[in-house]
């Protein structure tokens, strides 16, 4: 006869099957819901009209943002230290030695391929005229240096407490002389945002001084495991509550598009062009660094990373879809907690690889409309910087216009065409968060394989210490 208890845990265990298939479920029928909603209401309202419909279709999804970017502190913070405090320091300089190497690897990887294809495809043959955009504030004074300076003011913040909520950033203004000369004036000015790479280094020095000094941190380390179980567990109801979050964001953005029409016949192929690359690097790159230094299946190991690629869809952002990842990478991936609570939040900051790859096709995009022959050293110079530009994007408020200035201005071309490819960028940002959360959850796979026979001997360790702590306590103490 069967035990209760076993009929007990073959229930639990079918319902635990049952909730995880049935969240990825609505997940994926909220985005293809919210997809023909969106266009639905889209073409029952009238064009440039500032409908209530599109807000009232936005709010429920502006409330799960809300929601998941409330937890993303501590999160990260709890994440990386306890990720990092139980991995000794010699085990912690492998790890993040090949979790940056994966990292700037396949952004260049993104960012070159990006430029072939433009290259190839050309979708800015045309003429100028033909090409019409938002009204946008640009500051054209952006350059390398100062959002170099900026990255790294941001990666060692003076108040820690205040970077949770905010960053200096340089402020560039045309000042005019008495004899009439112009020259730049830089101030660091503060701005409101999460200084996530600011935090990110606090929490990996904390948590490597932490795994140096284990056993007078061990009170710590308890309250901010505890933290880390709780967070977890809040990201599980959200989860709950994304499906309709996800539906409402998507149908309230393609809903409030002004004109598909207008969009479509100008940047219709720069569109293709950017999408095509990210399809190549999403469909074919990423797999094949994945499968040639971990030797898995990557088919199995993308179908379970798709409640956070739905998420990211819907959401447009890596740091919001961060809690989504976790869950997927660690549970139904089988990632060691320890490479994934690392890996996951420096990459969610860092690994930006189809934002390289857009900005490289933006770039030479912009050069051809224009009409302007680039060289092999500018197309060069434009993959190096298109890569700096990703990597430090969290470092830099309103991330996407000002690195794209950043790239344009280091080949001295013109920024006035980045009005027209903003109208599309709403559209393209959701493919390339698919493809950062998607670099991040393989760059586990890839840190966890190279770094496997660190994690073993921590495991040794682990167990001798256990067994020498158990056989104190059976002796006793000596008389």
């Amino acid at each position: 006869m069967v035990s209760t208890s076993a009929l007990m845990n073959f229930a639990s265990k079918m319902w635990s099957k049952i909730k995880s298939d049935l969240l990825f479920a609505l997940t994926i029928l909220a985005v293809a819901g919210g997809l023909i909603v969106g266009v639905i209401v889209h073409k029952t309202r009238e064009p440039y009209s500032t409908d209530l419909v599109v807000v009232l279709l936005k709010f429920p999804g502006e409330l799960l943002i809300r929601m998941l970017k409330c937890i993303i502190l501590p999160l990260v913070v709890a994440s990386v230290i306890t990720g990092l405090g139980t991995i000794n320091p010699r085990s912690c300089g492998k790890i993040g030695g090949v979790a940056v190497v994966y990292y700037v690897t396949t952004t260049l990887t993104a960012a070159i391929l990006g430029l072939i294809l433009v290259s190839i495809i050309k979708p800015g043959a045309g003429d100028q005229d033909d090409y019409t955009g938002k009204d946008v504030s640009v500051n054209e004074n952006t350059n390398t240096l100062d959002t170099i300076m900026d990255l790294l003011r941001a990666a060692f913040p003076d108040n820690i407490v205040e970077a949770t909520f905010g960053k200096d950033a340089t402020d560039l203004t045309n000042m005019t002389r008495d004899d009439g000369s112009r020259y730049l004036k830089r101030s660091l000015q503060f701005k409101s945002g999460i200084n996530m790479i600011g935090v990110i280094v606090f929490s990996i020095v904390v948590g490597v001084i932490m795994s140096l000094y284990p056993e007078e941190t061990a009170p710590l380390m308890k309250v901010v495991q505890a933290i880390n179980d709780l967070t977890m567990r809040l990201v599980t109801l959200i989860l709950w509550y994304s499906p309709i979050g996800i539906f409402f964001l998507i149908a309230g953005q393609f809903a409030g598009v002004e004109n598909f029409g207008e969009m479509v016949s100008q940047l219709g192929l720069y569109t293709v062009t950017v999408l095509v690359g990210i399809a190549i690097h999403f469909f074919v790159v990423l797999p094949a660094i994945f499968f040639a230094f971990t030797r898995r299946n990557p088919i199995k190991y993308y179908y379970n990373m798709l409640p956070a690629l739905a998420t990211a869809f819907g959401t447009a952002s890596s740091s919001a879809t961060m809690p989504v990842t976790f869950k997927c990478v660690e549970e139904s991936n089988k990632i060691d907690r320890r490479i994934s609570r690392f890996v996951i939040p420096v990459g969610a900051t860092i690994n930006m690889d189809g934002t390289a790859l857009y900005e490289a096709v933006a770039c030479l995009f912009i050069a051809q409309v224009e009409g302007i022959s680039m060289n092999f050293g500018e197309v060069v110079v434009t993959a190096l910087t298109a890569t700096l530009a990703a990597i430090g994007a969290a470092g830099i408020p309103s991330a996407g216009l000002v690195t794209m200035v950043m790239v344009l201005n280091a080949v001295n071309l013109p920024v006035d065409m980045i009005s027209v490819i903003l109208t599309v960028d709403w559209f393209l940002d959701r493919f390339r968060t698919m493809t950062n959360v998607m670099g991040d959850a393989l760059g586990c796979a890839i840190v966890q394989r190279m770094c496997s026979e660190e994690l073993e001997e921590m495991d040794r360790n682990k167990v001798v210490v256990e067994g020498e702590k158990k056989g104190d306590i059976e002796m006793g103490p000596p008389l």
